[in-house]
Formats: C-alpha cells, structure tokens, sequence
C-alpha cells in the first residue's frame, strides 16, 4: 500500500469514504490522528478485524501503484 495518507487518498477517491464506513472507519470532527494517517495505522486505530481485506479493498478503488519499465 502506498505511504499516502488516508485524506490524500479520499480528495483523490472520494468512493473510499463508504469504504472506510464498511470497515468501521468513521470520521468525528477533529480526527486529525485518522485522516493524517496511513491506511494501516487507521485500521489499527480503529480496530479493522481483517486489514489485508481491508487494505485489499482500498487497493480495488485507488488502484496499485504502476511500475515504470525500464528500457
């Protein structure tokens, strides 16, 4: 999973926010801590039970990083 923190990645995705609701990750006002964070740490924040499902999930909306060929 990229390094991106979860706010970069929902102005990017916006569909991620049902996402993050589907694994139990919601926003209050003021959750800097899970906003600031990568997808890892907020699943561990917030007790994601499965967080390769979870990180798997994200990866199905943002998409993988791609690999530059070298020639």
């Amino acid at each position: 999973m990229s390094q991106k923190d979860l706010a970069t990645l929902i102005r990017k995705h916006p569909r991620l926010i049902g996402l993050l609701h589907k694994h139990g990750i919601h926003f209050c006002a003021g959750c800097y801590l899970t906003l600031s964070s990568s997808p890892e740490r907020a699943a561990a924040y917030h007790g994601v039970p499965d967080v390769k499902q979870f990180l798997r999930d994200i990866e199905s909306v943002v998409g993988r990083p791609r690999r530059h060929r070298h020639r």
